[in-house]
């Protein structure tokens, strides 16, 4: 009898464990237009809170409760007090708060009001911490406005009244702030408007919200947060100068990509950013400047192209996890990127990258063999940036090789001369991108390889 019930404790033990493990996390994204999305296309998958919910993943809940023009202030000309919205926010009963109000407010005919903006910001604090939830409440400070006045939005406003007055708030509610102005300066081309982000606007602003939902930013002590490692979808949305056509996002090259496959048997995979997407084949409705070799050379051996323009690590992990390569299990994967991870990631961080990539790869399909290109040759001379850190790169890279299912290879006999400098005629003016006889020279490589790990 006493094992019985101690079997039944210990099964009631795990039960709990179980359901603790599974329990979702709730987030509610409250601001204005800036939370809503407002200018950004496609923004159920791209506003901010939509990208935060991609970074987070299933165990998390993330809701838009941005309202267009909503101020702080209860004597504003749109109080968020009185939208739909806030009462929506009670009823969710959230885990997480993440208030981003304050730049309407700037405006003359609320800022009259100043007097009120830390009693009111107080009180919706104290509202939202009362909630039976007990949340957690995080107190964004507002983007900058990248000109002086923008519809009456002033950036000196922002700046020197609220995002101070935001900050003493912290300190008396026991609440931490996460800082979306200083960080964000360096974006003006972001901001389209001088106010709303674009997509790839959002995308930073997730990044810094990231990195005060889980303290990996400089003020506390595990502030190191490795991007490249972190799957998330692409926030691209250039269309046409992307190689996509007029009005199409980074999602819908996922959703093409993610159709292939399913009307023909697909054995070797091209996978990476722009300088893969350049190759085009069956498909793919993107721009190619060697449609004849896709012909030639990738029809005969089922290949598909899953290339995407401006894919880091990162994105092109988030495709693995949440793409169909366990539905097509492809025999062999040739594996180009890294290079769009360069302006913001150290070598080591993106050879992590990488590897995370092969693992996930592995682990999708067991059987499938990697070509290891990583990122192709870049920067025209020796000393350019672009080619130390490329350098930098494959000096860990090349360890993954393992002569059973991941083959390493470095073009730089091919592409790079004995000077250091780019072999005349393989590379775009910006020394990333391939000309056709670059793609030539690559494929001089590649299909080889491909053919002798294919059998054929």
């Amino acid at each position: 009898m006493r094992k019985r019930i101690v079997s039944i404790f210990i099964i009631c033990l795990v039960g709990i464990a179980v359901l603790q493990a599974q329990q979702v996390v709730k987030i509610a994204c409250v601001g204005n237009s800036i939370t809503y999305g407002s200018g950004i296309a496609n923004r159920d998958k791209l506003s901010y809170p939509a990208q935060l919910q991609a970074w987070l993943g299933p165990r998390y809940d993330v809701r838009n409760f941005g309202v267009s023009g909503a101020t702080l202030l209860r004597k504003g000309d749109k109080p968020y007090w009185n939208q739909p919205q806030y009462q929506e926010v009670l009823e969710f009963k959230p885990d997480i708060i993440i208030i981003k109000l304050g730049t309407n407010d700037s405006k003359p005919q609320n800022w009259q009001f100043a007097d009120d903006f830390e009693k009111d910001y107080k009180e919706m604090v104290g509202v939202f911490q009362a909630l039976d939830s007990k949340p957690r409440v995080l107190l964004a400070l507002p983007v900058p406005v990248f000109v002086p006045d923008k519809w009456g939005i002033r950036d000196s406003i922002v700046r020197d009244r609220i995002i101070p007055i935001i900050k003493d708030i912290c300190k008396d509610t026991k609440c931490s702030y996460i800082d979306l102005y200083t960080p964000l300066l360096s974006y003006k081309w972001a901001f389209p408007d001088d106010v709303h982000p674009n997509s790839l606007g959002a995308a930073e602003m997730v990044e810094q919200i990231y990195r005060a939902l889980f303290q990996r930013d400089k003020m506390h002590s595990s502030g190191y947060l490795n991007t490249a490692i972190l799957a998330a979808p692409g926030a691209e949305c250039r269309g046409a100068s992307a190689g996509w056509g007029e009005g199409k996002d980074w999602f819908s090259e996922f959703d093409e990509i993610n159709k292939i496959g399913t009307d023909r048997n697909i054995d070797f995979v091209l996978l990476g950013n722009s300088v893969t997407q350049g190759w085009g084949g069956e498909g793919r409705a993107v721009w190619s400047p060697v449609p004849e070799l896709w012909d030639s050379l990738f029809k005969p051996l089922n290949a598909a192209n899953f290339g995407i323009s401006g894919d880091r690590t990162q994105n092109v992990l988030w495709r693995i996890q949440n793409g169909g390569f366990d539905k097509i299990k492809p025999k062999v994967v040739a594996l180009e990127i890294g290079v769009n991870n360069f302006q913001d990631n150290s070598a080591k961080e993106i050879a992590d990258g990488i590897q995370l990539i092969i693992k996930a790869l592995q682990k999708k399909v067991p059987a499938v063999k990697i070509i290891l290109f990583g990122p192709l040759p870049a920067g025209a001379e020796s000393k350019d940036p672009n080619r130390q850190k490329y350098k930098q790169v494959h000096e860990i890279i090349h360890s993954y090789s393992n002569g059973k299912n991941v083959f390493y290879h470095n073009l730089n006999k091919i592409f790079i001369n004995s000077t250091g400098a780019i072999v005349d005629g393989l590379m775009a003016d910006d020394a990333v991108h391939l000309t056709a006889a670059g793609y030539r020279a690559w494929a001089s490589v590649m299909v080889p390889e491909a053919r002798k790990l294919l059998g054929k």
